[in-house]
């Protein structure tokens, strides 16, 4: 399975609850340069852990970086609403352009406003919770937090496949 996983909050819990590397040897992972660089730390027991994740992942090749072009970006920015555009921030948007250019990848995100713009994108098959991507990769993790779940992730798809329906 190749996965996506879009924002860097998604890396950053997978960290804190222990099953990122578990993740990395079931998947290949492609991650926004942009991302890359937002994951910096990671809570754990109390604990904020500081991590180069540069170092760690991508320059032993456990993690694929990406890049989107200028165009890229600015395509995507064109096709997704005003509205959204205003909260997602530049580390979700590259990934959205990466994953439009790249429409194997399977996107992973709990930002509401990132998975509201799958549709737009004609992306809603390339979306996954954290939950199903846990489930799929065999993974089990006890804490997950209403965002991480897939009933979360249907309801913000949901939403964004109403909105463009109800622009077009």
């Amino acid at each position: 399975m190749k996965l996506w996983i879009l924002d860097a909050d998604v890396i950053i819990d997978l960290l804190s609850l222990g099953v990122f590397d578990s993740l990395v040897n079931h998947c290949e992972l492609n991650i926004s340069t942009t991302v890359i660089g937002e994951v910096q730390f990671y809570k754990t027991g109390g604990r904020k852990i500081a991590i180069d994740f540069r170092a760690e992942y991508i320059e032993t090749g456990k993690v694929i970086e990406k890049s989107a072009s200028v165009r890229d970006l600015q395509e995507v920015k064109n096709l997704i609403p005003p509205l959204y555009m205003k909260g997602i921030g530049d580390g979700e948007l590259e990934s959205l352009a990466i994953l439009h250019k790249n429409r194997e990848l399977m996107f992973c995100s709990m930002d509401g406003l990132a998975i509201k713009s799958l549709p737009f994108l004609d992306l809603s098959d390339n979306g996954i919770s954290v939950e199903n991507l846990l489930q799929q990769s065999g993974i089990t993790a006890a804490r997950l937090k209403m965002p991480h779940t897939e009933k979360y992730f249907q309801s913000k798809l949901r939403e964004g496949q109403e909105l463009k329906i109800y622009s077009l």
